[in-house]
């Protein structure tokens, strides 16, 4: 199992391996994302950057409507 962590003013946001090809983007220790590594490292960059979890939701609810 290969686990990236990074902290942030609000917590630890951790990209955690899966499978062979899946990874989880965990924040506080709930996943909030599961993708590729690529994408994961992406989405863990979009949440360190933002201090506020309301702000974290609202993008990463964006981000899951463009998938969809």
């Amino acid at each position: 199992m290969h686990i990236l962590a990074m902290k942030t003013p609000k917590g630890a946001i951790v990209i955690q391996r899966l499978d062979e090809r899946r990874y989880a983007v965990t924040v506080e220790g709930i996943v909030r994302y599961v993708g590729t590594q690529e994408e994961c490292q992406r989405r863990a960059a979009m949440l360190g950057q933002k201090e506020d979890r309301a702000d974290q939701d609202k993008a990463l609810a964006r981000s899951v409507r463009l998938i969809r």
